[in-house]
């Protein structure tokens, strides 16, 4: 990873940290208000293999990796902030808690079952998913599922305050192509590309879904 991704994580990662309480609140239960979201999880909680973990990455308060484990489905939660940890731990995720950058994977070689990455990768230089997508494409079993929701588009919002306190956090939109492109050349074969507009309550962006599984 380059120094710019470093500097660009250590940013987004102290951002979360200062908001997590408030991140829990905000975010804790919005599949409640997201069936499509509650839809595709339903579908890709039956695709995993079965036998080996399936990490979220950029989990957050966990809400993602929980939905899906209570598909039946065994789920390490991680997040690069210990605040988001913390706030995950509260709102009583199962499972493991792994304070982990998503680029550098607490999993060995073909140890996991999937992946489960929402809008954890719209932050940084878009090579800078290449070196994340070749670390997901070797810590997956044969067969392994990836499950990913980006914002969509081209461009960036910059954000330097969120309810009340300051964060630095420019999040990057990404071309559904591009990214789709990227996961082929990691090793990864692309099930689906959804993209969706936003729900009422969203912001203005329209939203991607990519499923994508590695070799048998």
């Amino acid at each position: 990873m380059s120094g710019d991704w470093g500097a660009e994580r250590a940013r987004v990662t102290r951002s979360f940290d200062a908001v997590a309480d408030l991140y829990r609140v905000e975010f804790g239960r919005e599949l409640d208000r997201k069936p499509f979201d509650r839809d595709l999880l339903d579908r890709v909680a039956t695709l995993f293999p079965a036998g080996r973990p399936v990490l979220e990455v950029g989990a957050g308060p966990g809400h993602i990796g929980s939905y899906v484990a209570r598909r039946g489905v065994p789920v390490i939660i991680s997040d690069a902030s210990s605040g988001q940890i913390l706030e995950a731990r509260a709102a009583g995720a199962p499972g493991p808690l792994v304070l982990a950058d998503l680029a550098r994977l607490p999993a060995g070689s073909a140890t996991l079952a999937g992946i489960v990455a929402f809008y954890c990768l719209i932050y940084g230089p878009v090579e800078a998913l290449d070196d994340a997508l070749a670390d997901w494409r070797q810590a997956l079993a044969p067969g392994g599922v990836v499950v990913i929701a980006v914002h969509a588009g081209t461009g960036t919002r910059h954000t330097d305050e969120w309810h009340g306190r300051g964060v630095d956090v420019t999040m990057v939109l990404r071309d559904p192509v591009d990214l789709a492109n990227r996961i082929e050349h990691a090793g990864l074969a692309v099930a689906e590309v959804t993209v969706r507009p936003p729900y009422a309550e969203e912001a203005e962006i329209d939203r991607c879904y990519v499923v994508a599984r590695a070799p048998d």
